[in-house]
C-alpha cells in the first residue's frame, strides 16, 4: 500500500477511531454549581475572619503557641501571597488578648560596675513613672542638700570643724617657725611659693657672701638646711594627713545632716515600687548609698566641692536617670511583635552614641531596645527572607533564644577607620521568654534543617500552608465570605455570585485541578480588584462574571508580548510548522514558555528519520548540548520501549535521529517524549501523522502515557495558532488521561470544542496516542512476538527486520541498545 492511498484509507477511518478519545465540554472545566452560591452579592453575607481551610497548619500552629517549652518555636511554611502572615498574626493576636500583660523593662545604673548597666523589670506603666520620679528626686536634693548645708545648726558644726582645723594647722606652722629659728634659716614666700634662706648673724646669706664661709661652717649652714627640710616635709604630710580627717570629719558630718533626708525622699520613692521586687529595692538601696557617699555633686556655685567642675556634677547626676527600655503602658495582654527589618540591632537592640572630646561616648541611657525586648514575654513575627538579607541576623537570632537572653551588643568597632569610643559598656543580659513565630517558604524550612544543626533544636514545630484545599461547598462558602470582608474593607463594590463562580474556577485554574481551590489568595485579591474597577467603569453594582472575566483578560493582554511576538512568526512563516494535512515522521509538540508568573504554549516541530547504520537513536539536542538532564531521561526511555516492544525475540538494527526544530535554547523536561516517541513510530511504520493534532506527555518504558504541568496553557496557546490560520475541525491538542482532571479551560476554548471546530483527545497509552494520530490501529503482539497484520506496529516490526536484514548482508552485528 501506498502511503497516499494510506493517507485515504486513514481519513475515512479517523473519526471512528478517535471518538472515544475526545473529550466532551463537561470534561473541560468545572463551573460552580448554583446551589452552593443561594444568595445575590456578598453584601448579604455575614463577614468572616475564619481562615479558609488549612486545618493542618491551623492545629499545628494551636500546638505550638500553647506549649511554653524550650525550643517549640513555630516554622509557618507556605508560598507567598498565601495570607498566611495574616492569619499567623490573627491567630497570635487572638491567644496574646487574653494572656497577661508584660513587665515594663528599664536599664539603670549598676553602682557596684558602673561599665554594667542592670536592668529592672517593673509593673506595666511603672517604668515611666520610675524615670519621672527619680528626675524629681535629682531635682529636690539639688535644692534641699545646699540648704541642710548651710543654714541650721549645721553652720556651726561646720564652723567649728574649720576653726579646729585652723588652730592645729597654726600650731604647725609656729612649731615650723621655731625649728626654723633653731636651725638659723628663714622662711621667705614670693610669687612662686615658699623658699628657704640660710641665716648668718639673723641676716640672710647672699651667695657672694656664701662662698667667703670657712668650710666647716658652710657645712653647718647645708646640714641645718637639710634637716629644715626634712621638718618641712613632714609638717606637709601632718598638714595633709590633717587635712584628711578634718575632711573626713566634715564629710561625715554633712552626711549626718542630710541623712534623714535622702532616706526619707528615697523611702517614698521605695513605698512606690519596691514591694515584692527585690532587685529594685537593692538598686534604690544603692542610689541612697551613692547620693551619701556623692552628695556634693548636689552642691552648686560656691558650696560645690573644689575641684568638681559643673560637667562633672551633670555625669554624676546623670547616674541616677532610668532609661525606660519597653514601657506597657498603653498595651493589653501580651505584646505582639512583627519586625520587619530584624536586623542584630533592631532585634536585640543597640548603642547610641554622642560625641565627645575623647570620641565616641555611651551611656546607660543610650541603650535603645530590639524586638526581642519588646516581644519578652509574648510573641515575635518574623520572616525569614528578611532575615537572610541582614548580615549577622539568623546567629544573631539563635544566640538569643538557644541561651534564654537578649544581649546588647556594641556595633561600633575599633577598627581601623571607625571612630574611637571613650570607655565601652557591657550591659547585663535580659532573660528572654519569646514565642518566636517565623514564616518563609517551604524550600527554606528543609535547607535549614540540613544545613543548621541548631534549627531543629530552635523551631520543633512545623506548620505548613497547603498550595490548594479541597473545593467543597464549605469551603466555598468561606471563600465567598473573606472575599466579601475584603470587599467591605477595601470599599470595593459587593462581589456578585456570578463574580465568585469565575474567581472559583480562576483559583482551580490556579493550582490545575478541578476539585482544588488555590489558598494564594494575594493573586486573587488582585484580580477581583481589577474588576471592580471594570466593574464601576459600567457603573454596575456588583462586581459580575463578566467584570472577572475583563480583568483576567487584560492582565493576560498585558502580559502577552512575548507570545504575541513568537505567534507573528509563526504566522509569517519564519517558525516552520503546519497545522494541516499528515506527515511521516513529523509532529508537532508544545513547548511551555514560563516568563515568571505568566505561561503560554507555543507548537514545537519534532522530527524523527531512519536509516541503515548501527549508531541507535540519536538525539541531536543532546548531542549539542542544548538539552537537560530530564529531557535527556525522556529519550532515553525510548529506547527502552523499542526493545521492549520489537526486540524480544530479534535484536534492534537501526540509525535514528531525532530533533526539535527551529530550537536554539536549551531544551528541559520530559512532557515531549510521547510525541518524540509518536515521531519515531511514525518514521518506522512510514505512516503519516496528523498535523493538526499537537502533543504533550510524558511516558515511560511501558508506553503509558504520564501527566504534564502547564495543560491548560498549552492547550491554548495551541488553539490561538490554529485559530490565527483558520479552525478546520481537524485541529486540536492530545493530552494524556489522567490531565483531564487538570482542565479548567477558557470559555473560547470550550465554544470551539462544542462546535466541533476543535478537538482534545486524552490517552493512556502509546497505542491509544498512535491510532488518534494516524487513524490505524497500534496492533496486537502475540505470544511468537508477531503484531497484527496491518497494524502500525506490524509495519514498525517490518521495518526494523529489513534494516536489520540489510545490516547483515554487510556482515554487521547489530545491537542498538547503546548509551545515549
Amino acid at each position: 500500500m501506498t502511503i497516499e492511498s494510506l493517507g485515504v484509507c486513514n481519513a475515512l477511518t479517523t473519526k471512528t477511531q478517535n471518538k472515544k478519545h475526545r473529550l466532551s465540554t463537561k470534561q473541560l472545566t468545572k463551573r460552580l454549581s448554583a446551589a452552593w452560591t443561594n444568595w445575590t452579592t456578598t453584601a448579604e453575607l455575614e463577614p468572616s475572619k475564619a481562615t479558609v481551610g488549612q486545618e493542618r497548619a491551623m492545629r499545628a500552629i494551636d500546638v505550638g503557641l500553647q506549649i511554653p517549652a524550650r525550643g517549640f518555636n513555630i516554622y509557618a511554611a507556605g508560598e507567598a501571597g498565601s495570607g498566611k502572615t495574616s492569619i499567623l498574626k490573627r491567630m497570635v493576636e487572638s491567644r496574646a488578648a487574653v494572656e497577661p500583660v508584660s513587665q515594663d523593662l528599664v536599664y539603670v545604673t549598676n553602682f557596684r560596675h558602673q561599665d554594667r548597666p542592670l536592668p529592672l523589670y517593673l509593673p506595666a506603666g511603672k517604668g515611666w513613672a520610675l524615670a519621672k520620679d527619680m528626675r524629681g528626686l535629682v531635682e529636690e536634693l539639688k535644692s534641699m542638700i545646699p540648704r541642710v548645708l548651710s543654714e541650721g545648726a549645721f553652720g556651726v558644726i561646720r564652723s567649728g570643724i574649720i576653726a579646729e582645723f585652723r588652730v592645729e594647722a597654726e600650731a604647725l606652722d609656729a612649731a615650723t617657725k621655731k625649728v626654723a629659728a633653731k636651725l638659723d634659716v628663714q622662711i621667705e614666700e614670693d610669687e612662686e611659693g615658699f623658699q628657704v634662706v640660710p641665716l648668718l648673724k639673723g641676716k640672710p646669706i647672699e651667695t657672694a657672701d656664701f662662698a667667703k664661709l670657712s668650710a666647716k661652717k658652710r657645712r653647718l649652714v647645708q646640714k641645718n638646711m637639710l634637716a629644715f627640710q626634712e621638718h618641712m616635709d613632714k609638717t606637709a604630710s601632718d598638714k595633709r594627713a590633717l587635712e584628711r580627717h578634718h575632711n573626713r570629719r566634715l564629710m561625715a558630718a554633712e552626711v549626718q545632716a542630710i541623712k534623714s533626708v535622702v532616706e526619707g525622699l528615697m523611702g517614698e520613692v521605695a513605698s512606690w515600687y519596691v514591694g515584692d521586687n527585690e532587685p529594685v529595692a537593692q538598686y534604690l538601696a544603692d542610689v541612697t548609698k551613692h547620693i551619701l557617699e556623692n552628695h556634693r555633686s548636689f552642691l552648686l556655685g560656691e558650696d560645690a566641692e573644689e575641684g568638681e567642675d559643673e560637667e562633672t556634677s551633670a555625669e554624676t547626676l546623670a547616674l541616677y536617670q532610668v532609661n525606660v527600655l519597653v514601657d506597657r503602658s498603653d498595651e493589653e495582654g501580651a505584646p505582639v511583635v512583627m519586625e520587619r527589618v530584624p536586623s542584630p540591632a533592631n532585634l536585640c537592640g543597640c548603642f547610641e552614641y554622642r560625641t565627645t572630646k575623647g570620641g565616641l561616648a555611651t551611656d546607660h541611657m543610650l541603650i535603645r531596645p530590639g524586638a526581642l525586648h519588646q516581644a519578652n514575654g509574648g510573641y515575635l513575627l518574623l520572616q525569614l527572607s528578611d532575615i537572610l538579607t541582614q548580615e549577622n541576623a539568623w546567629e544573631s537570632l539563635k544566640g538569643a533564644l538557644r541561651h534564654r537572653e537578649v544581649r546588647v551588643e556594641s556595633s561600633v568597632g575599633v577598627a581601623e577607620g571607625r571612630p574611637r569610643i571613650a570607655g565601652s559598656l557591657k550591659p547585663k543580659t535580659v532573660p528572654l521568654d519569646v514565642k518566636v513565630v517565623l514564616i518563609g517558604g517551604p524550600e527554606y524550612y528543609y535547607m535549614l534543617k540540613m544545613e543548621d544543626e541548631d534549627f531543629d533544636r530552635l523551631f520543633k514545630i512545623k506548620a505548613e500552608f497547603e498550595r490548594a484545599i479541597p473545593r467543597t461547598r464549605e469551603n466555598v462558602g468561606k471563600m465567598a465570605q473573606f472575599l466579601g470582608r475584603v470587599c467591605r474593607e477595601e470599599k470595593l463594590l459587593p462581589l456578585h455570585r456570578t463574580g465568585l463562580s469565575r474567581l472559583v474556577e480562576h483559583s482551580s485554574r490556579t493550582v490545575e485541578h478541578k476539585e482544588r481551590l488555590s489558598t494564594r489568595w494575594a493573586p486573587l485579591l488582585d484580580v477581583m480588584v481589577e474588576a471592580d474597577f471594570w466593574a464601576r467603569q459600567v457603573r454596575a453594582r456588583a462586581i459580575r462574571g463578566k467584570d472577572v472575566e475583563r480583568a483576567l483578560a487584560e492582565i493576560a493582554d498585558r502580559h502577552g508580548a512575548p507570545e504575541a511576538s513568537v505567534g507573528r512568526e509563526i504566522r509569517e512563516g519564519s517558525v516552520l510548522l503546519r497545522t494541516r494535512g499528515a506527515v511521516v515522521g513529523q509532529i508537532n509538540g508544545i513547548a511551555l514558555y514560563d516568563l515568571v508568573g505568566h505561561c503560554f504554549g507555543i507548537p514545537v516541530r519534532i522530527t524523527a528519520r531512519i536509516y541503515a547504520g548501527r549508531r541507535g537513536v540519536v538525539n541531536i539536542d543532546r548531542e549539542v548540548e542544548l538539552s537537560g538532564a530530564i529531557h535527556d531521561k525522556g529519550a532515553l526511555i525510548l529506547v527502552g520501549y523499542l526493545g521492549g516492544c520489537f526486540a524480544q525475540e530479534q535484536t534492534l538494527g537501526l540509525s535514528a535521529s531525532i530533533t526539535f526544530e527551529q530550537s536554539y535554547d536549551e531544551i528541559d523536561g520530559d512532557s515531549a517524549s510521547s510525541a518524540e516517541l509518536y515521531a519515531m513510530l511514525s518514521a518506522l511504520s512510514e505512516v503519516p501523522i496528523r498535523q493538526g493534532i499537537s502533543v504533550t506527555g510524558s511516558v515511560n518504558q511501558l508506553g503509558e502515557v504520564q501527566p504534564i504541568g502547564g495543560v491548560n496553557e498549552k492547550i491554548e496557546g495551541i488553539f490561538r495558532v490554529c485559530k490565527s490560520r483558520g479552525l478546520t475541525g481537524d485541529q486540536g491538542v492530545m493530552i494524556p488521561q489522567s490531565n483531564v482532571k487538570n482542565l479548567m479551560l477558557s470559555s473560547e476554548v470550550i465554544a470551539a470544542v462544542r462546535t466541533g471546530e476543535f478537538n482534545i483527545y486524552a490517552v493512556r497509552t502509546i497505542a491509544e496516542g498512535i491510532e488518534v494520530l494516524t487513524g490505524m490501529p497500534a496492533g496486537r503482539c502475540n505470544r511468537s512476538g508477531v503484531w497484527s497484520e496491518g497494524s502500525v506496529n506490524a509495519r514498525v516490526q517490518a521495518r526494523l527486520r529489513k534494516l536489520g536484514e540489510a545490516l547483515r548482508a554487510d556482515g554487521v552485528v547489530t545491537y542498538l541498545d547503546r548509551e545515549l
